[in-house]
């Protein structure tokens, strides 16, 4: 007889058999037990965790004609055709090669007919998820009502490619990994009935590896005695899985802690070169720091190779552990986007040996220390000091507080340093939106509005592409809805398209300031920057023309009165051709917003 993998040949063949799904097993067996059998059912879970042996075992006990306890009885005649694929009325169907509309209108056409041998007409679909849209919605209706003698069952590993209309017909079952424990003993009992001897360091290997999968457990352990046949070595389990040395991952451990980056690099090396994997190497740090922890914090036993390691561990600090996670577990996402997987690994090594606390500093955290307390009673003074300056200070009337008129002239254009913008993070000048802020931010558009200049607005929109295009992918992202939409020869009014947006440019100090400078930059003049949302723009551009409308034509006027090529008209009468200039110098500045009268 040919040779047949062990997953398949030690496939559960009984509900008792099924491994770490007691649950469920229990629920399907006492439901075949009081004759409370669904019309569909969804196994969903990770794969090699019993979901199509479940199916299986539930299909030969519907129709099994000796039930024992809600078990099949293996041996009537129905159970051994069953076993052996043979049973016209139990109907496995892959949807992978199977999930177009007509093998599902096939089904729906033969679920009428009656059981020819059983009491039931079982249709299996495994990984039902690979079904076309069209596929499922022909399955809809007869999966809803299907005849009294038919049984579906659906199984998949992806659950949420499932629709919900197919969800809302079944009875879920949802399948979990398998544990450790429970996948050494399954391999155990295998072994023990292939007689085949066996070293648990390698079991141990394997059901880590398989990662709480039953027949991924058996395929590697099947492969390892495809290897040597007469036992499963440790040594062998490490070199075909590429897992490291326990040993070897306990000494990186302490390189590790101790600081020793070029020690902990070439046993890195080692364990590369013996055929271990960047991840697997990351991962058995990992359980090797939560084992540590459970020893230490929670007296759990745990066995380690290296002599006296627990001890060597209790010396750690706790934060060493969390940290150690943490950082394995960036770099394990890191792997996730390179092909360069020694890079990942090489610099958790680096990161995790470099961030220790230094051990003189950690003597000045001791709160008995005199120095500290001195230093501690000193700091309290000064903060004390500085408490009292603050508040005896006069108070100078902000930037924003704008009273309405200008007192002192604007500088000259003049070209600017632009500052090196600093990578340590500031505390953000602007904070959320309050109505006093509401209002502070709408005199200083007012500000610029009153002093507002076309050749300055011009020069920064000419510009703006150029600011936005020396800033990183992600700021550019936030500048996007940034429009210059006034500026005076001070200041210009940048409109934000989004209330979020404009709250965090807003509350970006660092960012604010950087676009100054880059503004600064490329028209050779300093601006300081005023943001508005651009849905009270509009509303703020109105009620200046309103509340300034005679201040504005008074001041136009009195220009024009004072032009030398207009000083025969300087009187107390303005002539229709300076109503004409003012009327459409108005019309520049404001646009449709200015509204004519005579």
């Amino acid at each position: 007889m040919a040779y047949q993998a062990l997953y398949r040949k030690w496939r559960p063949r009984s509900f008792d058999s099924v491994v770490g799904q007691a649950a469920i097993t229990d629920t399907l067996k006492n439901a075949i037990k009081r004759g409370k059998i669904s019309h569909a059912f969804l196994f969903a879970g990770p794969r090699g965790t019993g979901k199509t042996s479940c199916a299986k075992i539930f299909a030969k006990a519907l129709n099994c004609t000796n039930l024992q306890d809600g078990e099949p009885c293996n041996k009537c005649e129905n159970c051994l055709a069953a076993d052996k694929g043979a049973m016209s009325d139990i109907i496995e169907i892959d949807a992978a090669s199977n999930n177009g509309v007509d093998e599902i209108r096939e089904i729906r056409d033969k679920v009428k007919y009656a059981p020819t041998q059983g009491k039931y007409k079982v249709y299996i679909i495994d990984e039902v998820h690979m079904l076309s849209m069209g596929a499922f919605n022909a399955l809809l209706k007869t999966l809803e009502e299907p005849p009294e003698h038919v049984v579906f069952i659906l199984a998949t590993t992806e659950l949420q490619k499932v629709p919900a209309t197919i969800i809302s017909r079944t009875q879920r079952y949802n399948f979990k990994r398998i544990d450790q424990q429970d996948l050494i003993a399954r391999m155990e009992y295998i072994l023990s009935q292939e007689e085949i001897k066996y070293e648990p360091e390698a079991l141990r290997v394997i059901a880590q590896v398989a990662d709480g999968g039953m027949r991924d457990s058996l395929s590697i352990l099947d492969q390892i005695l495809s290897y040597d046949l007469d036992v499963v070595k440790y040594q062998d389990a490490l070199k075909i899985t590429g897992f490291a040395d326990q040993e070897k991952i306990e000494q990186l451990f302490l390189s590790l802690n101790k600081q020793d980056t070029e020690g902990a690099l070439t046993q890195v090396k080692e364990l590369i070169q013996a055929g271990a994997s960047s991840k697997n190497i990351l991962d058995e740090l990992i359980e090797l720091s939560v084992q540590g922890m459970l020893s230490i914090k929670g007296n759990q036993d745990h066995s380690y190779l290296v002599e006296n390691y627990l001890e060597e561990l209790k010396q750690l600090p706790s934060d060493n552990f969390f940290r150690l996670i943490k950082l394995a577990n960036e770099a394990l996402t890191d792997l996730r986007f390179t092909n360069q997987q020694a890079i990942p690994l090489d610099v958790f090594i680096v990161k995790m040996t470099s961030m220790q606390d230094h051990p003189e500093v950690k003597q000045a955290d001791n709160l008995n220390n005199p120095d500290l307390t001195s230093l501690k009673k000193q700091l309290t003074l000064l903060e004390e000091k500085v408490a009292t300056l603050a508040n005896n200070a006069p108070k100078q009337v902000a930037s924003s507080d704008f009273s309405g008129k200008i007192d002192q002239p604007h500088s000259p254009k003049e070209p600017v340093n632009i500052p090196q913008v600093s990578s340590a993070p500031k505390k953000p000048k602007h904070k959320a939106i309050t109505d006093v802020a509401k209002e502070n931010n709408r005199k200083k558009v007012y500000h610029v509005l009153e002093n507002a200049t076309k050749d300055d607005i011009l020069a920064i929109k000419d510009t703006w592409n150029d600011v936005v295009s020396t800033f990183r992918p992600d700021q550019k992202a936030l500048l996007g809805v940034l429009t210059p939409v006034a500026a005076s020869p001070d200041q210009v009014v940048l409109s934000c398209k989004y209330e979020m947006w404009f709250q965090q440019a807003a509350a970006d100090s660092q960012l604010v300031e950087t676009i100054e400078a880059q503004i600064a930059r490329m028209t050779k003049h300093n601006y300081g920057i005023v943001l508005v949302p651009a849905d009270s723009w509009q509303q703020v551009r109105s009620d200046f023309v309103q509340s300034h409308k005679q201040e504005l034509l008074a001041k136009k006027l009195k220009k024009l009165s004072q032009d030398p090529q207009d000083q025969e008209s300087n009187d107390s009468k303005v002539s229709s051709d300076d109503k004409q200039k003012i009327i459409a110098k108005a019309q520049e500045l404001f646009g449709d917003l200015a509204h004519i009268k005579d």
